[in-house]
């Protein structure tokens, strides 16, 4: 019996193990040189990604909720295609699809990816917030998006850009949905207002997919 009970903790802790390896998240820091704001980083796998949204106002192209208080603060701004190609800080950059893709897939794959990207509770998220477990330690926030009838996003969504010049009008964004645990990514107009998480610079942490 004994031998037995050894066994089974033996069992657990190997599958404790593999999950916080598989899961789990460096916590670092950001101070932008910029402004002096401090924002939170997290490594996931090899990447290094603010956990925070970009907060950093541009000449132009970028935006808040006039009438929700301390949107900046919490939320950062929303910014333009054109705009967020600029607001990163020295060393860090607009992600690429790769980017998105490699974290996407090291979360698990797109069905399941997005609840690990997402902060837990109803602070930010309207309810049900399906899957949301921010294993990755992302902390994503239903930010919304600027544009025409901007307001009904508030709560419900969390668009971030990527670095894609697929033409004058178009690039693309990875997408989180209050009622839905996946990462969805797919083209959008270039003068919509997303948010912005930045990724660190480093020799070979842009990931490469031959069908991109």
């Amino acid at each position: 019996m004994k031998n037995k009970s050894n066994l089974l903790i033996s069992a657990l802790f190997i599958v404790t193990s593999v999950y916080s390896f598989t899961f789990g998240q460096e916590a670092g820091s950001l101070t932008d040189p910029r402004d002096g704001r401090v924002y939170k980083t997290v490594k996931i796998d090899d990447q290094v990604w603010m956990a925070e949204n970009l907060a950093f106002k541009t000449e132009s192209g970028c935006s808040v909720y006039e009438d929700v208080k301390d949107y900046q603060k919490t939320h950062g701004y929303l910014y333009t295609w054109e705009a967020a190609t600029k607001a990163c800080p020295d060393g860090w950059r607009l992600p690429s699809m790769q980017d998105w893709w490699y974290l996407s897939n090291f979360l698990g794959g797109d069905e399941q990816s997005g609840g690990k990207l997402k902060q837990t509770g109803t602070t930010s998220w309207e309810s049900p917030n399906t899957g949301a477990t921010n294993s990755s330690g992302f902390t994503a926030l239903a930010s919304g998006r600027g544009g025409d009838k901007a307001l009904e996003h508030l709560g419900k969504t969390a668009f971030f850009w990527t670095n894609v010049d697929d033409d004058d009008a178009t690039s693309w964004c990875g997408a989180l949905y209050h009622d839905r645990a996946d990462l969805a990514l797919y083209p959008v107009q270039k003068l919509n207002g997303f948010s912005v998480r930045c990724i660190k610079n480093s020799a070979g942490n842009e990931k490469v997919f031959d069908f991109w």
